[in-house]
């Protein structure tokens, strides 16, 4: 519906949006950035858009999926990943998270990849011989700025498919500018300036009401709304503030597997991003897409953790209360792989 009223003229923020059963008006609380990636699907009659827009998201996750060489990901087997039902979820609710996955996998490697480079370049100035050729010295300087101007806007461009979702994207892309700044990548610059300008575009189109509107959709715990640590404990009739402990150990869980192995890894990452799905204050059954890098790392190096999380999860949802969707998969999961990845780190440091 945002397209259609966008390519109508109208502010998809302010447009008047039809009531649906899920409990709350379907407003447009995504950033302006989104609006290019779904305008030309508002081009489409609505039921065609509709079923071309899930084969766009399966697109999106297949591409995320061959991006993961780092992981240990080899050819066209983890494309099978989207069959699970947590990927399934995501993709026939249509939402946009795989674009926060493929977003996430890409800067991955931009970053890593531009790591490995500042290495390599402060070991040849170290080992480098006093003279050099003003030839090769030019043409090495005009690849390297091409270069990184190149990789500088796809970096750019993998930040803003995280910040679809600003509820998982702020806690996938602080662990990134983390990384960034430690290996002191300049381009932090150009993203804090197109960053910048980006959110403050943002703003100014957004009413200020729309935040406090957001806020109060937060606040539905329906099952089908929330897959949170708070609905998990309402659920089970227990004090909500037992949510913050458990976001507290994984936090510490995690920054103590990264101080450990000096900084972070694949494997690291594949916790993380599940770790997301834990401690972030809300988020939905269809955001468990960013399942996939963890399950498919268990089925790639630790198989046994794999089936002992399946036959948990198969035990867990035959409660009343039991939920694919539910938050106890990501903490299930977690629990089974990050707190061993310290002695158990498979791969290579950087992806």
């Amino acid at each position: 519906p945002a397209a259609r009223y966008t390519l109508a003229g109208e502010n998809p923020y302010t447009a008047e949006y039809i009531e649906t059963d899920q409990g709350a008006p379907p407003d447009f609380f995504s950033p302006a950035w989104l609006l290019p990636v779904l305008l030309p699907f508002g081009l489409l009659p609505q039921e065609i858009a509709r079923t071309v827009w899930v084969l766009f998201l399966v697109a999106v996750t297949s591409a995320a999926l061959l991006q993961m060489q780092a992981w240990g990901f080899r050819g066209l087997r983890p494309l099978l990943l989207i069959l699970l039902p947590w990927a399934l979820i995501t993709l026939l609710f249509g939402q946009v998270t795989p674009l926060v996955l493929l977003g996430t996998i890409l800067a991955l490697n931009l970053v890593y990849e531009e790591g490995e480079k500042a290495e390599h370049r402060g070991a040849q100035r170290r080992h480098r011989v006093a003279q050099r050729e003003d030839e090769q010295s030019d043409k090495s300087a005009k690849s390297l700025i091409f270069s990184g101007g190149w990789q500088a806007v796809k970096l750019v461009v993998a930040f803003l498919l995280i910040g679809i979702k600003p509820q998982l994207g702020i806690f996938i892309a602080a662990p990134l500018l983390l990384e960034m700044l430690w290996h002191r990548d300049r381009r932090l610059i150009g993203l804090a300036i197109v960053g910048g300008l980006l959110l403050g575009l943002t703003l100014l189109i957004t009413p200020p009401w729309l935040i406090s509107k957001a806020a109060a959709v937060q606040e539905i715990t329906a099952p089908l709304w929330k897959s949170t640590l708070e609905r998990e404990l309402t659920l089970w009739r227990r004090p909500l503030w037992l949510a913050q402990p458990v976001r507290l150990l994984v936090i510490l869980v995690m920054a103590r597997w990264a101080w450990r192995q000096k900084g972070t890894s694949p494997m690291w990452w594949a916790g993380w991003l599940t770790a997301v799905l834990i401690i972030t204050p809300y988020t939905r059954a269809y955001d468990g897409i960013l399942l996939l890098p963890m399950l498919g790392v268990m089925a790639i190096h630790r198989r046994w953790q794999l089936a002992l999380f399946v036959g948990l999860l198969a035990l867990y949802i035959q409660l009343p209360i039991g939920e694919l969707g539910s938050v106890v998969a990501p903490l299930t999961a977690w629990l089974l792989f990050a707190p061993w990845g310290e002695v158990q780190a498979v791969g290579k440091r950087a992806p």
